[in-house]
């Protein structure tokens, strides 16, 4: 039974009173948010900035032309259908009412089932590319991943609500200045009447809106991990845990804590809103109900006609509307204007690194150097990798040795770029990486990394990535990750689907046939560096073994890093650096560092032991 806590006044207090500074410190106003948005869809889509346009004044001419229908035809029933006069006035208002009708149901229709969807996908795609593109780092930061969440949830805010508010506000506008000077010409009177309870109707709406917008932040993590329960629970990769170790009742709690948290804003929310929306129908009601009043005091002391009655009776009712939904566009745009924030926001996130205009890419063979580098995590107390210094020179074959959580991994993702050191410096051939444009420093490096998913996409996709596919490349390459021959024994052969689930016709590769296709995609890009992080760690013995033979003729003419646990491959590479700690324990060849005896020598020997006459004959003797 999961128990929701309620609230405190003091705590209630502290929200409101961050949430008024969450406001005053947001970078843009409504104005200038609701101003990039339409910039945004005029560049975008001129055609739906039209309709805007053409919805309001059309849906604005429908309602008024209805309202004058009404009393001309009462006033012709009145005259017993023979004033021609009125007649031809009723059909060119028919006429009108048709054609104001058609536009707006036109305009309405092209937003409605393309111009909405379509402007949400254009900037869901400047979203994906700030997400493709940023740092790394920021998509490793849990504030970075909430600022996505926010901007995704603001997508259907920004896309389909400000287009919304502003052909509402446009049509509002036009109907309160329109409305109140029909009913100024019976009782200027009658607008003041109407339109203060409206307004007061507002600033209840307003007070009810911000409340709302004040308790996102507090509900925003539980739906964070609902969403990320609802991802992985239907991650057909996490099919097979989920079955063994019955980890269904893992995620249905899960679900549920997470959902009676959410629901629990639910529930106030509602609560909330119920008591402004009474508050705001009472108030609203007591200005129409004295206009209705008056006007059929007037009709029935005979000051005005059947005819006027109408029309001034409908005015009272377009202009109670108009100014409500006026108001509330007001409101909305409090709601607009922060959710916009949320995606400038995101897509403003600053980046560390250069992705602007930089030294140009050395050809050739790579040498880099690490001067005094130290990192730590984001939210880390302790530094990872401190003050490492070493040089991996051109053409040689570095291996990185160590136990789990050495900093192995962090030493190669600063290498690559997709980490910047929080001290120290890294310089490719004597030029600081900074100075280079970061996106043409990653075309230096070929990586293979621990955790690999491929993409749903073809065999030959995978492994080439966006590039033009050359088939003769694509093949060696395959045959050097020793996976060629599996791929060749498919029907579809390198064109093959991945990732069931997407296509029916898709397959799943083993974790060591995924393994031998990222190493075929990091020889495909053939690129100056080459960074192999566990490249056997899911290999048989027997392919380990042929990657090993492999290795020494893959990796020519480039500048290799090794990361593995398996010290047998270290006899491959130039140098061995034995990390611990983040720092460097010991560093030179395989021969040097056993002929020391330290860890590295102590370390490789327990390996070979598992592997002695001795043991297999012991192995031998149990089975």
């Amino acid at each position: 039974m999961v128990k929701v806590t309620n609230r405190s006044k003091t705590k209630k207090k502290a929200d409101r009173a961050n949430y008024k500074a969450e406001i005053k410190a947001l970078k843009y106003g409504i104005i200038n948010n609701v101003m990039f948005v339409m910039k945004e869809l005029f560049k975008f889509d001129k055609l739906m900035f039209l309709c805007i346009f053409l919805f309001a004044f059309g849906y604005y001419f429908d309602n008024l032309l209805s309202v004058y229908i009404n009393k001309y035809v009462v006033e012709l029933a009145a005259a017993g259908f023979g004033d021609k006069r009125l007649i031809l006035i009723c059909l060119g208002i028919l006429v009108g009412i048709s054609v104001s009708a058609f536009i707006a149901e036109s305009a309405g229709n092209y937003k409605e089932f393309i111009g909405f969807r379509k402007f949400n996908d254009h900037l869901c795609g400047k979203i994906m590319k700030k997400t493709l593109t940023t740092d790394y780092e920021n998509c490793e930061s849990s504030d970075k991943a909430d600022k996505l969440n926010k901007a995704v949830n603001a997508l259907s805010v920004a896309a389909i609500n400000t287009p919304i508010n502003v052909r509402g506000s446009i049509r509002h506008i036009l109907e309160f200045f329109t409305y109140s000077a029909i009913l100024s010409v019976l009782d200027i009177r009658l607008v003041p009447v109407i339109v203060i309870p409206a307004a007061l109707g507002y600033f209840c709406e307003r007070h009810k809106m911000l409340w709302v917008w004040n308790m996102s932040d507090l509900w925003q993590k539980s739906e964070r991990r609902i969403s990320y329960i609802d991802k992985i629970s239907g991650d057909f990769q996490n099919a097979k845990d989920t079955r063994i170790y019955n980890m269904q009742s893992w995620f249905n709690k899960a679900w549920k804590r997470s959902a009676d948290e959410r629901l629990k804003w639910y529930t106030e929310q509602d609560a909330w809103e119920f008591r402004h929306n009474i508050f705001g129908s009472i108030v609203a009601f007591i200005g129409d109900l004295a206009a209705y009043i008056y006007v059929i005091y007037l009709v029935m002391s005979g000051n005005i006609g059947a005819g006027d009655f109408v029309l001034y009776f409908n005015s009272i009712m377009r202009l109670s509307t108009a100014v409500k939904d006026w108001l509330n566009n007001f409101s909305g745009y409090q709601w607009i204007s922060n959710n916009v924030n949320y995606i400038r926001e995101y897509l403003e996130m600053p980046d560390k690194t250069n992705h602007g205009e930089g030294e140009k890419i050395p050809a050739g063979k790579c040498e880099i150097e690490f001067k005094n580098v130290s990192y730590k995590y984001s939210g880390a107390e302790n530094f990872t990798i401190k003050n490492l210094s070493f040089t991996l020179h051109k053409g040689e074959k570095l291996a990185l040795v160590g136990l789990n959580g050495a900093g192995k991994t962090t030493i190669v993702k600063l290498m690559c770029g997709l980490y910047d050191p929080t001290e120290g410096e890294i310089f490719l051939n004597g030029i600081n990486v900074k100075n280079f444009n970061r996106e043409e420093y990653f075309k230096l490096f070929s990586a293979v990394f621990q955790d690999i998913f491929p993409i749903a996409a073809s065999i030959s996709e995978n492994v080439a990535g966006s590039l033009e596919i050359n088939e003769k490349k694509l093949f060696d390459c395959m045959k050097k990750a020793g996976i060629y021959d599996k791929i060749n024994s498919l029907s579809e052969k390198e064109n093959t689907k991945l990732v069931r689930g997407i296509y029916e016709d898709s397959i799943e590769l083993s974790g060591g046939e995924t393994q031998k296709l990222a190493l075929a995609k990091a020889l495909y890009k053939n690129a100056p560096v080459l960074l192999l992080d566990e490249p056997t760690a899911a290999l048989d013995p027997i392919a380990e073994q042929e990657m090993y033979m492999n290795y020494l003729d893959f990796s020519k003419e480039r500048t290799c890093v090794f990361i593995s646990h398996r010290l047998a491959s270290t006899r491959f590479c130039d140098k061995i650096m034995l990390i611990e700690n983040g720092a460097i324990a010991e560093f030179g060849t395989h021969s040097e560092l056993m002929l020391k005896g330290g860890k590295y020598a102590e370390l490789f020997n327990i390996q070979s032991s598992y592997y002695s006459d001795e043991n297999v004959n012991k192995e031998a003797d149990c089975l």
